[in-house]
């Protein structure tokens, strides 16, 4: 979440201003048709990862809690605003939701109302176990893939903005059940050990990473964010779960909440929409440019935003 705050008001120059601040903090050049990722790629799917990773926690509390019928209705409730939300920043930002695009209809798409959709989408599946969960995504994820294809869908993807409702449903969508299986894995398990737990975790990060890397490989598989292939999508859930372990391993040696991280942490959903928001108001609204002035002003704002948030005990998570 910090990473996403810098990078939202990073100035350009630092973004960039070289091949290697490209590679880690902007999206690739034409980005809609490159036949490769980059590091920042991965900044959506993790997001998406992390949330997935917890639901079934969430939704298993609420649960035993509220009953089955007030947790359902939880879910529905928190991501339809999420979706909502989505569609109220596409139309203030673009003025419209749908457009036609030649003979084809557009329907405007980003990261918010992709954050609530996958949410909903997950949400029924939660009552089959893990397998047959991760067969369902399975079968979703190289669907999507052929359809991209034989049948057309790649095209639709690339006039598509942010790989348009077709990469969400089936993209998208698919990364966000795969980390509820291993949510369920990692923590409502209670046969596993904690060791057998990590060398799952482990296993499947490889085999998603290797198995993604390796079918780049076959001509037409490239990874690409915007058409959210199945290779992008099992690089990304790969490298989500690899990465998690430095900071499994910092947790293991610290042992206590790192206070800025912890800060972030406990509100990210409200935090990452805040830094959104600012974000447009002083570059769309305002018309100004980001400068290093202007970064550091809104990091800071940012930072003090999420240690208020955390002190005043108002988590707001999704």
């Amino acid at each position: 979440m910090i990473f996403l705050v810098i990078t939202e008001f990073l100035p350009a120059f630092i973004r960039v201003g070289s091949e290697i601040g490209h590679f880690f903090l902007a999206h690739p050049y034409n980005e809609k048709i490159v036949e490769y990722m980059n590091f920042y790629d991965i900044g959506a799917p993790v997001f998406i990862f992390i949330m997935g990773l917890l639901m079934p926690l969430s939704f298993s509390r609420r649960k035993e809690r509220d009953g089955v019928k007030k947790a359902v209705s939880h879910m529905i409730i928190r991501y339809g605003i999420i979706l909502i939300l989505g569609f109220i920043v596409i139309f203030i930002d673009q003025g419209e939701i749908i457009k036609m695009e030649g003979d084809v209809l557009i329907i405007y798409w980003d990261v918010l109302p992709t954050l609530g959709f996958v949410g909903l989408l997950a949400l029924p599946l939660l009552w089959l176990k893990p397998k047959p969960r991760a067969l369902v995504a399975t079968v979703m994820l190289v669907f999507y893939q052929f359809m991209l294809l034989y049948g057309g869908w790649r095209e639709y993807a690339i006039l598509s903005i942010h790989g348009g409702i077709f990469g969400t449903i089936f993209g998208f969508s698919a990364m966000m059940i795969y980390a509820t299986c291993l949510g369920d894995v990692m923590l409502l398990n209670k046969e596993y050990t904690d060791k057998k737990k990590y060398q799952i975790y482990a296993i499947v990060g490889a085999i998603a990473l290797i198995g993604g890397l390796l079918l780049w490989l076959v001509p037409g598989w490239y990874p690409n964010k915007r058409q959210v292939t199945l290779t992008y999508i099992s690089i990304s859930l790969g490298a989500s779960i690899l990465l998690s372990f430095i900071f499994i391993g910092i947790d293991k040696k610290v042992q206590k909440p790192i206070f800025i991280l912890d800060s972030y942490g406990k509100s990210p959903f409200i935090i990452y929409a805040i830094a959104i928001v600012l974000e447009f108001l002083i570059a769309d609204i305002i018309g100004l440019e980001m400068d290093i002035l202007i970064f550091i002003v809104m990091v800071i704002v940012m930072t003090v935003i999420a240690i208020i948030l955390d002190k005043w005990g108002k988590v707001i998570k999704l």
